[in-house]
């Protein structure tokens, strides 16, 4: 591939004392100018194959006051593209409202080429313009990073900055011709780079916004960027919104816990009101948790409340601050997510209270209702002995519930290997005697590897759902 010097092409503006009719010849002594008009701003030789010789026309125009003195054409290498034609005009004099073509022959040789023509004139403020050659698979390519930008909420008249990066991707340089905003005039373009801006492939440059929102309403904008590239016209969407009243600002911290065992605490106190005003009320509300989960934030009106999970999964809260106007703010989430603290985390709920179901797990070689069996008559508080490594291989009960719908958990930190068994009794005397759906979840190292739901409905009787095959650090988990 053969590069040329460095690409310039110039956008050229109207005089002052705009167009003629292309009749009348002004004296320069009446402020009048030459005005150079090149077009259009690239040739793209693309679609011509390998081998094979193609032309195309750029047009130079007078577009000024005074006739247009053209003095030199030239090419930056002149090796790939050549004159083919120059109208028999040029070099030389165009008159006012006169125009010649100038026909370029690419004769492709290799995978791709670039080169520049120019133009040079008596156009004080453009004396060289600049039309890009570029042929075989050499191309400009222009890419947003990010694709957009979203300004977020804030108080009307304040204002907030971003920016998009352009970047060069293509094999050819790329020029940016404009830089615009489409859309809400609450959007702006801070930085002021003299136009064109050349990007060499692979170069870049930013393109730096502000928001400032007038009202209380959401604004929408296109930032535009015009560039010499096939695609033409390139786009990022804007967004931002203009925030009045209070708004809720939440967190939580740790959002990461041990289930049961860990607590965390949902932030709010960061909340605030746009126009200065007091936040009087802070409501939180449990929006999601895990099924089964019976687990609920703690009681009060403080900005901020604790909270245990008492499963596994992902809690979800929500605050919305309300003002001393009585406006209410938008809602803010924040999540936490709860972890399994032991290798063996076994989970039971079920559909209808007034049931009591209660969780068993036999370790190897054990018997229901025995001291090989972890459940509701012996295995809270100190629990059972059934290793030699200490507390780390022995069952517990770390929940247990006898009116609601569960959850109930047992767990061992480091089990000793075997087969253990999990199950579920029916407990005999209960409110409730009907049918009745008990979900049982079963972790291993933290991760979950089995989960069922069954109907059990015999009073006194027993339901075993599943065996755990451990052997050193892992386990696998067989239906029953």
């Amino acid at each position: 591939m053969r590069y040329g010097s460095t690409l310039l092409l110039v956008l050229v503006g109207l005089s002052g004392c705009g167009i003629d009719n292309g009749l009348i010849k002004k004296n320069p002594d009446d402020g009048a100018v030459p005005v150079i008009d090149v077009s259009p701003e690239t040739l793209s030789f693309t679609d011509t194959a390998m081998g094979e010789t193609d032309t195309k026309v750029f047009t130079v125009s007078s577009v000024g006051d005074v006739d247009l003195d053209v003095t030199n054409i030239r090419l930056d290498t002149g090796t790939v593209f050549s004159w083919a034609s120059m109208d028999g005009k040029l070099p030389g004099t165009l008159a006012v409202g006169d125009s010649a073509d100038i026909t370029v022959t690419y004769a492709r040789e290799a995978d791709g080429d670039f080169d520049t023509a120019w133009v040079t004139s008596n156009d004080s403020s453009n004396p060289d313009v600049g039309v890009l050659l570029y042929g075989g698979d050499v191309a400009p390519a222009l890419e947003l990073d990010p694709g957009s930008w979203d300004a977020g909420a804030i108080a009307a008249g304040e204002t907030v900055t971003g920016s998009i990066n352009m970047i060069s991707v293509g094999a050819a340089p790329v020029v940016i011709n404009d830089l615009s905003i489409s859309g809400a005039s609450e959007f702006t373009i801070t930085n002021s780079d003299a136009l064109p801006i050349t990007l060499n492939p692979g170069e870049e440059s930013l393109v730096e916004l502000a928001f400032t929102p007038s009202d209380t309403t959401t604004y929408e904008a296109d930032l535009v960027v015009d560039a010499n590239s096939p695609v033409g016209t390139v786009t990022a969407p804007l967004t931002g919104e203009g925030a009045g009243g209070p708004i809720a600002m939440c967190s939580a911290d740790p959002a990461e816990v041990d289930a049961i065992s860990g607590t965390t605490t949902f932030i709010g106190h960061d909340s605030y009101d746009t126009g200065g005003r007091a936040i009087t009320t802070y409501t939180w509300t449990l929006i999601s948790a895990p099924s089964g989960s019976s687990a609920a934030l703690a009681r009060g009106s403080g900005a901020d409340r604790t909270f245990t999970p008492d499963q596994a999964g992902t809690y979800t809260a929500q605050l919305v601050v309300t003002n001393d106007l009585g406006e209410s703010s938008e809602p803010c989430e924040a999540d936490v997510e709860a972890i399994p603290a032991q290798d063996f985390w076994i989970e039971m709920y079920w559909t209808h209270s007034g049931d009591d179901m209660d969780l068993h797990l036999l370790k190897p070689s054990g018997s229901k209702e025995t001291s090989g069996d972890c459940y509701y008559a012996n295995c809270t508080g100190a629990g059972l002995e059934w290793g030699s490594a200490g507390p780390t291989d022995n069952p517990s009960l770390d929940l247990d519930d006898i009116p609601g719908t569960g959850p109930e958990n047992e767990n061992i930190d480091s089990p000793a290997d075997g087969v253990y068994t999990v199950g579920v009794n029916d407990y005999p005397g209960s409110v409730y005697n009907g049918a009745n759906d008990v979900t049982i979840n079963i972790y291993i190292g933290g991760s979950l590897v089995y989960t069922d739901t069954r109907d059990v409905n015999h009073e006194g009787g027993y339901e075993w759902f599943a065996e755990i095959d451990w052997s050193g650090a892992s386990g696998t988990v067989s239906a029953m």
